[in-house]
């Protein structure tokens, strides 16, 4: 189960990694935009306007293809999977703040009604 964890932490740490380098790349970008149009205010470089917003799909595609890559099929697929942590614990607070549930088991609907914690 450690292990789980570690492989989902790495697969996390790539990912913020990448969505990190994408905010300096952004920013380094819009720089270069501001510089783009402030040395050509009359759009002479027309030619070569086209890449200051082609620029944003590429990035956008890039990160499309990160994620692709980061959580593509593997051959252990539970390698990934959330653990459900089951016991018998009732959380007091939670049951304060639940009003009622239904708890179906079969064709056998059973109607619970939690009363409020009475504690002060």
């Amino acid at each position: 189960q450690l292990r789980r964890s570690m492989a989902k932490l790495e697969l996390y740490r790539k990912f913020t990694n990448s969505l990190a380098m994408s905010v300096v790349i952004s920013i380094a970008w819009i720089g270069y935009e501001l510089y783009f149009n402030a040395t050509d205010p009359l759009s002479e470089l027309w030619r070569r306007a086209w890449v200051i917003p082609a620029f944003w799909s590429v990035l956008s595609y890039v990160l499309l293809a990160i994620i692709c890559a980061l959580w593509s099929p593997s051959r252990n697929p539970t390698g990934f999977a959330y653990s459900e942590e089951t016991g018998d614990e009732a959380d007091e607070e939670g049951l304060s703040l639940v009003g009622s549930a239904v708890k179906g088991t079969g064709d056998i609907v059973n109607m619970h009604v939690f009363t409020e914690d009475k504690r002060a």
